[in-house]
């Protein structure tokens, strides 16, 4: 997982300079925060799937993403929670559902682990207001 380590190691490893990143002049700070932190899942995500692809019509290809909770604790009301699970998708007679979009899924529940947390403060980028 040498190249998902870092969003640097991630974009060079499929060819993407690590060092253009989305323009987003004229928003809010924050929005614009989240804007280039979707960007850099978007690409750590595609690092991870070694050139494969996502075949969303492929029941026997599982897809993972992590799982945050993402409440504030009183003893710590300056950060939010960063527990990290996985899921993969719902399913039910003759229905099944995908709550994540399929640019921030992963090949394996240990690489949606790994980069859940090792790139926390990128996904609390993208999905907390402050």
């Amino acid at each position: 997982m040498k190249n998902l380590e870092s969003f640097e190691a991630a974009a060079k490893s499929i060819g993407v300079d690590p060092n253009i990143l989305p323009s987003v002049t004229g928003l809010p700070q924050a929005e614009g925060k989240a804007i280039i932190a979707a960007y850099k899942l978007f690409i750590i995500s595609k690092a991870s799937w070694e050139g494969k692809k996502i075949d969303w019509n492929n029941d026997d290809q599982y897809k993972y993403y992590p799982w945050f909770d993402m409440e504030t604790y009183e003893d710590k009301a300056d950060r939010v929670g960063s527990g990290v699970g996985f899921s993969d998708y719902g399913y039910g007679y003759a229905y099944s559902s995908s709550p994540v979009g399929s640019r921030l899924v992963f090949p394996t529940s240990e690489i949606a682990k790994y980069v859940g947390t090792t790139h926390l403060a990128i996904y609390r980028d993208l999905m907390v207001i402050e």
